[in-house]
């Protein structure tokens, strides 16, 4: 995207029940970036399971999001995630990446 039209490009994550987790909109749990002064992660509930989410906000090039169990040694539930790019015709591009780690 040009950098004019970056704040209007943005992300919205939503859970596979419908909630949104990171999104510009009002009834979603992470709306801004999650650093702040002492802290890189917020927690949110989401379906009962409590996340890490880490954010770099609506208003930057390149948003980034990382969702973490809120336990080092927890998982997330296997579950379908919508990632959607809210945008009008704006050129843009879509990039990700997935981590997983083996549970011994």
């Amino acid at each position: 995207t040009a950098k004019t039209d970056q704040s209007t490009v943005n992300l919205r994550v939503t859970s596979e029940s419908g909630v949104c987790v990171i999104g510009p909109g009002e009834n979603c749990l992470v709306k801004d970036s999650t650093r702040k002064p002492g802290q890189i992660y917020e927690v949110v509930s989401v379906d009962g399971v409590n996340l890490k989410i880490r954010y770099s906000g609506p208003d930057v090039y390149l948003e980034k999001f990382d969702i973490l169990p809120e336990s080092p040694d927890g998982f997330l539930p296997d579950a379908n995630w919508t990632v959607d790019i809210i945008k009008e015709e704006q050129a843009s591009r879509f990039y990700y990446r997935v981590n997983y780690s083996v549970l011994e």
